[in-house]
């Protein structure tokens, strides 16, 4: 079965933008580990609330802070092939907006000094609060980059194009963000500085077009 005859060009152009990071995900695990459950749960409580009274104190919202996880149970180890007890681990993550930067470095010594038991810092995730600007911006890049790489196709094949068939957006979600560290870093006395920067918004486009007109 002959296959089907394509006449013009396909190619893939890349689009990056960048949007400035201006707002965090700020994720806390509090995990404590006691003899028993039940003393075990009881301080997590306490450490929960501490971590969350910091988290008021510090104008975080009630409503940009959730639960996502929470857990009790026994963990143990193999020693000289028997399993042990090493008691009871009750655990809870919690995620927090944090929408003002500048209160970031002073949250988080708060949050390491008033915190309690178990309290850790488990991810500090930069965003864009509104990457949509950015994302316009890569995607005329990325159809530009397409553009010029057709019609450079096209010239040394001495044809020119002519009309654009198909554009899609490939290769996973448009504008997908990728974080970018910049050497830009904010400072409070006693805190812990925070490199901010830019997330890089990536969008890819497959687009074909015909040929204008068949080769002499």
């Amino acid at each position: 079965m002959s296959q089907p005859r394509f006449s013009g060009i396909t190619v893939i152009g890349t689009g990056r933008a960048s949007a400035p990071s201006d707002q965090v995900l700020l994720t806390l695990r509090v995990e404590v580990l006691r003899p028993d459950a039940g003393e075990a749960f009881t301080v997590a409580s306490e450490t929960t609330s501490n971590v969350l009274a910091v988290l008021s104190d510090n104008g975080i919202d009630a409503r940009s802070v959730r639960t996502a996880e929470l857990s009790l149970g026994p963990r143990t180890d193999f020693r000289d092939g028997r399993e042990i007890l090493l008691g009871y681990v009750a655990a809870q993550r919690l995620q927090a907006r944090v929408e003002t930067l500048g209160q970031l470095p002073r949250l988080l010594t708060d949050v390491v000094h008033r915190g309690g038991n178990g309290i850790r810092i488990e991810n500090v995730q930069l965003q864009a609060a509104d990457p949509v600007a950015a994302r316009r911006r890569a995607r005329d890049a990325a159809f530009a980059d397409a553009t010029a790489i057709a019609e450079q196709y096209a010239a040394l094949a001495g044809r020119s194009l002519g009309q654009l068939r198909n554009l899609d957006e490939t290769m996973g979600a448009p504008g997908q963000p990728q974080p970018m560290l910049a050497a830009k870093a904010m400072t409070a006395a006693a805190d812990m500085p925070i490199a901010t920067g830019d997330e890089q918004v990536e969008v890819k486009v497959l687009a074909h077009w015909d040929f204008a007109e068949a080769a002499e």
